[in-house]
């Protein structure tokens, strides 16, 4: 059998833990795609209103670092959030060359609506699983993150981690 019929794994795929991992990211970004649509950069947009919302990088560089974003990327993913009113930059008191990154009330507002889309689209994605289930690969996938999670200060990007797994035609 060459396929596999909708909602079988293809023969020898039962236990290839990448291929598996693979096909749950798919559904994952399939989901917050349509989940938040409606912010600029969709998904990355998401994930920076959401650092802005929480105060969780002292400056724009910062947040870029946490998000795994190339800094000059990172410019227009916040001049965006920003020409749609969701964040702001303020002069960092601290230091002038730097500018913090902060939510407005719409950007706020926005996050809240996006995060009941997304609960929405994940009850959706892991209905296979029971409140139980759910709650505890949660608790596993958050062990491996930390196991595995670049330190604060590190200077390495997403973009540099797949580089550096990415295999290289001979």
């Amino acid at each position: 059998m060459n396929g596999a019929s909708p909602g079988m794994i293809p023969a020898g795929f039962e236990d290839n833990f990448g291929w598996l991992l693979a096909q749950c990211f798919r559904a994952h970004v399939d989901a917050m795609d349509r989940a938040v649509a409606d912010l600029p950069h969709g998904h990355r947009g998401f994930q920076a209103l959401s650092g802005a919302v929480n105060c969780s990088a002292r400056n724009q560089a910062e947040l870029a670092k946490q998000l795994g974003v190339d800094r000059t990327v990172m410019v227009y993913l916040v001049d965006d959030l920003e020409r749609a009113g969701l964040v702001e930059r303020l002069p960092d008191p601290n230091d002038r060359r730097s500018r913090l990154i902060r939510a407005t009330v719409t950007g706020r507002d926005r996050l809240t609506a996006a995060q009941t889309a997304i609960s929405a689209a994940e009850s959706e994605l892991l209905a296979a699983l029971s409140d139980a289930e759910q709650k505890s690969l949660r608790e596993m996938l958050r062990e491996v993150a930390r196991h595995h999670m670049l330190p604060a200060n590190s200077d390495h990007s997403m973009c540099d981690v797949v580089d550096k797994v990415r295999v290289k035609p001979s």
